[in-house]
């Protein structure tokens, strides 16, 4: 009888050990399983969560009056300024000049960006090809006619893009002629070659036009020497230039893509969509009301 009931005391004692040592281990599985979860739900995150933050910016441009007026207001400010420099031009100064950016600047492209939304694709080289030979983007509200009475005033305007002249000349020429654009030809069309810093070839026109107007959609668009800046200096290169702007600067909005985006990080296209969509929001300064229960 005492033997027995050593044994049923000593096997209590065993199994009290072995439950004690398995609660951690089921508190260590249930916390592998959170942190797995957590992992698997950002390593699921991709190009086609992360485009759906192109949403917002693209029906905004696409149906709001709000964006037509902004480009309306921009190009009613540059004939004003067309208006106020060649009525001072006189003979023997240099011819005036317009340098512009295309790609929203002139030319409406967001239908090749909506076309992203709902698609685990990012940009590329290869897709924007199709679209820029594609020549089929739309005008941008009141930007042929400002260009056009400018090009009547005597001013002869230059395309400075950062679209690939190799692939992209004869398609954005076709399209820029298509809308009725002015001074579509090889003089005028400066597309890149070698790097996406536009300045040098601003710089080449400069040598011989008095340029008037610098118009785009990127801070890059504008001599103010922003290329390959940290958001930082960027946003300090604008405000150290802040009166060139309405006076012989215009920019147009676009809050769908830009260098302002990989201006970020300075890995910003090494980044996984994960990673691109946490830094964005990083930058977000925000406002959280009080609980009004407490």
């Amino acid at each position: 009888m005492l033997k027995n009931k050593k044994k049923f005391l000593m096997s209590m004692a065993l199994t009290l050990v072995l439950m004690s040592s398995s609660v951690p281990a089921l508190a260590t599985n249930i916390q592998d399983t959170n942190t797995n979860q957590e992992v698997t739900t950002e390593s699921n995150y991709n190009l086609k969560d992360l485009n759906e933050q192109l949403v917002m910016g693209v029906a905004w441009m696409q149906s709001s009056a709000e964006y037509r007026a902004l480009c309306y207001q921009a190009y009613n400010t540059g004939q004003m300024i067309v208006d106020q420099e060649s009525s001072k031009f006189k003979q023997g100064d240099k011819p005036l000049a317009i340098i512009t950016d295309c790609d929203e600047a002139v030319i409406d492209n967001n239908e090749y960006e909506a076309g992203l939304i709902g698609q685990n694709a990012a940009y590329s080289e290869e897709t924007w090809g199709q679209w820029v030979n594609h020549a089929d983007a739309k005008a941008m509200p009141g930007a042929k006619e400002f260009l056009n009475y400018a090009a009547n005033k005597g001013v002869e305007i230059f395309y400075v893009t950062g679209r690939n002249e190799k692939t992209g000349l004869d398609g954005t020429m076709k399209n820029l002629e298509k809308l009725g654009y002015p001074c579509v030809d090889q003089k005028h069309m400066r597309l890149k070659t070698d790097s996406s810093n536009k300045q040098p070839r601003m710089d080449e026109i400069v040598k011989d036009y008095n340029v008037i107007i610098y118009m785009g959609d990127d801070a890059g668009d504008f001599p103010i020497n922003s290329y390959d800046k940290d958001v930082n200096d960027r946003n300090q290169l604008v405000d150290v230039n802040k009166n060139n702007f309405g006076t012989h600067f215009i920019i147009l909005p676009n809050p769908v893509y830009g260098h302002w985006e990989s201006s970020l990080s300075k890995d910003y296209f090494k980044l996984s969509p994960a990673e691109k969509g946490k830094l964005r929001k990083s930058y977000l300064k925000t406002w959280t009301p009080s609980d009004s229960n407490k």
